[in-house]
């Protein structure tokens, strides 16, 4: 089991509605030799323990590394954009690392064993979420020795396709811990602009806008954003608590791929455009709230 906080420490307080979490599911990473000594193996004060660390490149972890690649399948197969095998391993795990949460195999029922497709003489970590972070070129300006930008690949939890499978808030949870897993000063993401993910990122910070119509997408309406984690708060991503951001001075429909362009046009103009708060779902209709500043305007507080 993983080991809680020590009491009274700050993140004591933030993760305890997650304890009921913490005492089903157990943290895991799999990173190769170099990446690893730079990730934290005690994120907000729970401990990864050494069996849950798995290399990408001993055969002995091939069962548990299929059924993670069975995670995102089932989880962005849907869309047509589940990793094939090789992506998985020369574009996440070769450059970079994974964090998540399992369960043994043994505390789990049967229908999420076979939802799974858990092999019957297996009685290992089943993985039920993942946060894949890759280091980004950016991240070494200066000539830092430990990268400070990095990529959030993906974001996943069985939860969301299959709810009950893991305990509730296996997405915040696994996204919280792995903020503090990696090094990050800078967080880059993509995600759709009707994406339940879209939530949760909001709560951390104030997604700035790189880009709000990616046509090398494979889904153009889809978002690019970065946060500066000293702009983000954990505590609040935890709690589930609304962004409290500039009051937002424009509103997108998000179905609507001309407005999409719009918002793409102002933000190649140099305009900085933020996220301001939750998506709102009024019948067939979803709008996000952004806050929208003109080229040559001062940054907001």
């Amino acid at each position: 089991m993983p080991t809680a906080p020590t009491q009274g420490s700050p993140p004591m307080s933030m993760l305890t509605p997650y304890y009921g979490l913490l005492d089903r599911c157990e943290p895991f990473l799999i990173a190769g030799s170099d990446i690893a000594p730079l990730l934290d193996r005690e994120p907000l004060g729970v401990r990864i323990p050494d069996r849950n660390v798995f290399h990408p490149q001993q055969r002995k972890n091939a069962d548990f590394l299929t059924m993670l690649r069975l995670v995102d399948q089932l989880t962005f197969g849907p869309f047509g954009m589940q990793m094939p095998s090789w992506v998985f391993y020369d574009c996440a795990v070769m450059p970079g690392a994974v964090f998540g949460l399992g369960i043994r195999a043994d505390r789990l029922e049967d229908w999420a064993r076979e939802a799974m497709q858990v092999p019957a003489t297996y009685d290992g970590l089943v993985p039920v979420s993942q946060f894949i972070a890759i280091p980004m070129l950016a991240g070494f300006a200066g000539g830092a020795p430990t990268p400070r930008s990095w990529l959030l690949y993906t974001l996943e939890s069985l939860n969301l396709v299959s709810p009950g499978i893991a305990p509730a808030g296996a997405l915040r949870a696994t996204m919280a811990l792995g903020l503090r897993v990696f090094p990050i000063d800078e967080l880059h993401g993509t995600t759709q602009w009707r994406s339940p993910r879209l939530v949760p990122y909001s709560d951390l910070g104030p997604l700035e806008l790189v880009t709000a119509y990616t046509p090398a997408h494979s889904l153009p309406r889809t978002l690019s954003f970065r946060l500066r984690m000293a702009d983000a708060s954990i505590e609040r991503l935890l709690a589930a608590e609304p962004l409290s951001a500039p009051h937002a001075n424009l509103v997108l429909e998000v179905d609507d791929v001309a407005a999409l362009k719009a918002v793409q046009r102002d933000i190649e103009a140099g305009c900085r455009i933020h996220v301001a708060g939750h998506p709102v779902v009024r019948g067939s209709s979803v709008r996000v709230p952004l806050f929208r500043q003109p080229p040559d305007a001062a940054p907001a507080d």
